[in-house]
């Protein structure tokens, strides 16, 4: 387990490893496959940390996402706070689903993002092929247990209720 300042380094350090990530630019093949890294990290701290201010990270991490995309102002804000909001509502059910059951738990919460985020982008005439929006929800899910595995072993485990 760690401290509570390491934990909020590590908060803030895997919110901007996840920006970082969604920045790297990949080949044309893979580009409509990339999982949506911003909020399989927030969903991750929505679930399992309870002392991170996870809402006002989501928001944060929104404003830094629009202004590296130039995307409207808001739209990742409002996706990322409405992830980390669904999240934590229903962290209660989903500490009692194994790993396997959780990630299909969350695909509604991958889908509602996607839409989200298509619908802003319809309005605001920024079109894209509809099978482009809808691909990375499925690496998203695929990429959910590794993430979640991953962090489980930098935050040191499970002790949600200190």
């Amino acid at each position: 387990m760690i401290s509570g300042r390491s934990l909020h380094f590590a908060f803030i350090f895997s919110l901007l490893a996840a920006l970082l990530l969604q920045l790297i630019e990949l080949p044309e093949l893979l580009s409509g496959a990339r999982p949506l890294w911003l909020p399989l990290f927030v969903a991750y701290w929505a679930l399992t940390e309870s002392r991170t201010h996870i809402l006002l990270g989501a928001f944060i991490l929104g404003v830094c996402a629009d202004v590296c995309f130039g995307t409207t102002l808001g739209q990742h804000e409002l996706g990322l706070v409405l992830v980390a909001y669904f999240v934590t509502r229903l962290r209660p059910i989903f500490v009692l689903f194994p790993l396997w059951q959780a990630t299909l738990a969350l695909i509604p919460v991958w889908v509602g993002y996607s839409f989200l985020m298509f619908w802003i982008d319809g309005i605001t005439n920024h079109r894209a092929d509809a099978w482009l929006r809808w691909l990375p929800v499925v690496s998203t899910s695929l990429f959910w247990p590794l993430v979640f595995a991953l962090m489980e072993l930098v935050r040191g485990g499970r002790n949600d209720d200190e």
